[in-house]
């Protein structure tokens, strides 16, 4: 539910305020405010260290899994070696592609829809219980699998337009 707030709230503010809006919001805020602007980054680098941890963390044991480094609670050699040439691979793939943000765009557009929008309402259509509401239910339902269809074909589209453009 709040994947559809978001678009719903990203929806009513284009229609509210239109072209007067930087393509990055935070470059609106006032001058005066700059101290809101420097803690909003900050939260956002904050966020993705954090995440970057937690999401990379079964992928490094899947690897040592393969190589064989034995996962216990004491990090041996080969683990941190592992975790290391992991977290470089890594930069390396975000430092060889100049436009990341691309990349990133069409994943968010193809993948990121699907798994917000269609899967929740289909697996919801599949285990809903009839009642009274059943119908209203998967109308629902149907409207937010349409909406996250239409969002990610739009997302899609313009993120292969702007990667033709920009790489």
């Amino acid at each position: 539910s709040s994947g559809i707030n978001a678009e719903y709230g990203g929806v009513l503010g284009m229609l509210y305020f239109g072209d007067k809006t930087q393509p990055n919001i935070l470059s609106d805020i006032s001058q005066d405010l700059q101290v809101l602007n420097v803690c909003i980054l900050l939260l956002v680098a904050i966020q993705a260290i954090m995440s970057a941890t937690i999401l990379g963390s079964p992928v490094a044991v899947m690897i040592e899994g393969v190589v064989g480094a034995k996962s216990s609670k004491v990090m041996s050699s080969k683990r941190i070696a592992v975790r290391v040439l992991f977290v470089a691979g890594v930069v390396v793939i975000c430092e060889a592609i100049p436009r990341f943000d691309l990349i990133m765009a069409l994943i968010g557009g193809t993948t990121i829809n699907t798994a917000v929008f269609i899967l929740p309402s289909l697996f919801h259509i599949k285990l809903a219980k009839r009642d009274q509401w059943h119908t209203f239910k998967i109308v629902l339902d149907m409207l937010t699998m349409a909406f996250g269809g239409i969002a990610g074909c739009v997302c899609t589209y313009a993120a292969l337009a702007n990667l033709s453009k920009g790489l």
